[in-house]
């Protein structure tokens, strides 16, 4: 009998995994290389047989392989063998490196969009529900693989694996309507059957190809997903709410993404416009109660609040776009027919009227 089948530390693990919010692939990878060191170990658990596994894995693997390893690994021990964990501790550290994460910019994701469009009005709409799914609701390949019409209810899409359902954006739902309810996969084979997450990427290089962005990697679901967190930090400023809403366990990811949007992105901040009598007395009220406060000329910044007082040009919006590439943003709005102008108060700002908002970007070092 394999030595595994009925070790108890495993099963009880199996249950913690289960518990937790980590996705079935992960699940199912952390579960196997665990097995992989209960064989080498023959089940029995020491600091010696922890100690050889472990320069088994150094031996044999590239360093980039071993946290895929180390990680169940580390969660076992703390759980189970908490003396030899404390032992190994450091031997268990993987060599931390940076990834260098893509991120493509909302311009250039509208590019993208556009195109995938342009060919569902030829009749293929995967193309554009492959992207929007990505990019809007921020779904990972294994999600839109295997999404089916049954998670589709009232705009909303439910995952097993995800506490919150995802919002479908407006321009989605004209493409997933046909789906809702249906036991049908969204993207499949001709027979029906899921498509492979490879396929997912075969698609988005195919529209790559068709317009003109800038990327140093191949455009992949990933790049389009961190838009979808992108909006998410945009409107939700919380962090473990974005955390919760996409089920991280770790929060490195999305502080990725945040600096990334402060440092690189091109929507950097969207902000509301309070006008005020006394710019002094809002000041003096926020010191007093020591509540960070972000001091610029004439206006100040309390979270996503800009105050101001009305001689200030600001005081003539009801909303603010901090973005970068100013020009670009203009002519993309003029695309959409949204009549940007430009201010005659401020070089650095131009408005657009819905309605009866008005809304500024301006581009400044926010």
């Amino acid at each position: 009998m394999d030595v595994i089948e009925n070790f108890p530390e495993l099963e009880k693990f199996k249950e913690y995994l289960a518990a937790k919010k980590i996705s079935p692939a992960t699940r199912s990878n952390y579960i196997e290389t665990l097995k992989s060191f209960f064989r080498f170990t023959e089940g029995k658990v020491t600091q010696e047989s922890v100690k050889k596994w472990i320069d088994f894995v150094r031996n044999n693997y590239k360093i980039t392989a071993w946290r895929q390893y180390f990680v169940p690994l580390r969660a076992i021990l703390q759980r189970f063998y908490p003396d030899i964990y404390a032992h190994l501790i450091e031997e268990l550290k993987v060599p931390y490196k940076k990834t260098e994460q893509e991120i493509i910019t909302y311009l250039d994701f509208w590019k993208v969009f556009k195109e995938a469009e342009k060919i569902a009005q030829k009749g293929n709409d995967k193309y554009v529900i492959v992207v929007g799914l990505a990019a809007l609701s921020g779904l990972k390949s294994g999600d839109i693989v295997a999404l089916k019409g049954t998670h589709i209810k009232d705009c909303k899409i439910f995952l097993e694996n995800y506490p919150l359902p995802f919002e479908i954006p407006q321009m989605l739902r004209k493409y997933l309507k046909k789906y809702e309810g249906k036991d049908e996969y969204i993207i499949s084979t001709e027979d029906g059957s899921p498509v492979k997450p490879s396929y997912l990427a075969i698609m988005l290089r195919t529209i790559q190809k068709r317009i003109d962005i800038n990327l140093k990697k191949p455009l992949s679901v990933e790049m389009l997903r961190n838009i979808g967190i992108s909006r998410y930090l945009l409107s939700q400023p919380s962090i473990p709410m974005v955390m919760k809403q996409f089920s991280y366990s770790s929060i490195k990811s999305v502080e990725d993404i945040a600096r990334y949007l402060e440092e690189s992105g091109d929507i950097r901040a969207i902000l509301s416009v309070k006008v005020v009598t006394s710019l002094d007395d809002v000041l003096n009220f926020f010191d007093k109660l020591a509540l960070p406060v972000r001091k610029f000329d004439d206006f100040v910044v309390v979270s996503r609040t800009i105050y101001v007082e009305k001689k200030s040009n600001l005081s003539k919006v009801d909303v603010v776009f901090v973005v970068r590439e100013l020009n670009d943003w203009y002519a993309y709005l003029r695309i959409l027919d949204l009549s940007p102008k430009w201010s005659k108060d401020n070089d650095n700002m131009f408005t657009i009227s819905i309605d009866s908002l008005k809304i500024g970007f301006v581009e400044y070092d926010y």
